[in-house]
């Protein structure tokens, strides 16, 4: 059983060195990051491009492997999660670009149900099609019919990033890496995304990392942030106490060139 205590994740001086190319020298991603990534919140990775934010979400999934300290998953070394198949069901990652992340070819029903196939969730085809119209209607396609023979050209942004979010939560995630989840969408449907993935928080106690360039976003998002900057952890804790009273002036630039929303209720 696990604790509730214990932080989901946790990072201990963890650095990423990308080899070095001929004639230059090894590029550093990160450097010395100590994180905790609660049960339950939603925790904001932010910084400009270049800052190591992708780096370290990718890192906490496993598609980046560590050159110094490492990463504990419910108090357990990565390395040992990530040789069990649970851990793929229970951590999933919300892309940049849904279409992306979308097959083509492929009709909405048969790409939400894909993941129940291939982690045998449900013991027929009719229980895995219950879960997937599940999954979509608390992404907010519904009536799921409407959209169950679609394809992803047939859609617009907002609705296929909800396939896409839909697909995630059909495994039944303890935690979603979001990363900058809504940057490729108009701006007419952001809220509305952004409002789905708040509710899995609130409703599903599901854990949020929310990748972003975007301080307003994370303002109205995160219940702690962390600011990176060129690879480093240069701000940490709270949303209010970060952005309410910026140590740095990195933080201060970012929050002078976005607009502060209201806090979430």
């Amino acid at each position: 059983m696990h604790n509730a205590d214990h932080p989901l994740f946790e990072t201990q001086d963890l650095g990423v060195e990308y080899p070095a190319r001929r004639g230059s020298d090894a590029v550093i991603g990160l450097t010395g990051i100590n994180i905790q990534w609660r049960r339950g919140e939603t925790l904001g990775l932010v910084g400009g491009s270049g800052s190591g934010k992708t780096t370290l979400g990718r890192t906490l999934l496993g598609l980046q492997q560590p050159t110094a300290g490492g990463v504990l998953y419910r108090q357990q070394p990565l390395s040992r999660a990530l040789a069990t198949r649970s851990f793929r069901r229970e951590v999933q990652m919300i892309f940049q670009d849904p279409y992306q992340s979308l097959n083509p070819r492929r009709t909405v029903g048969e790409q939400v149900t894909e993941a129940l196939d291939v982690h045998r969730i449900g013991r027929t085809g009719v229980e895995r099609t219950a879960l997937a119209v599940a999954a979509m209607e608390q992404s907010g396609l519904a009536p799921a019919d409407r959209y169950w023979h679609c394809y992803p050209h047939q859609l617009s942004g907002g609705q296929r990033q909800r396939v896409v979010i839909a697909a995630a939560l059909a495994l039944g995630p303890q935690a979603l890496v979001c990363d900058e989840p809504v940057s490729a969408l108009d701006v007419s449907v952001r809220s509305q995304v952004l409002q789905v993935l708040d509710r899995l928080r609130t409703d599903h106690g599901i854990s949020l990392l929310f990748i972003t360039h975007d301080v307003g976003l994370a303002w109205a998002m995160c219940d702690r942030l962390a600011v990176l900057n060129q690879g480093k952890l240069i701000e940490y804790g709270t949303t209010e106490s970060v952005l309410g009273n910026p140590q740095e002036p990195y933080t201060r630039a970012l929050l002078a060139a976005a607009p502060q929303p209201p806090r979430r209720n």
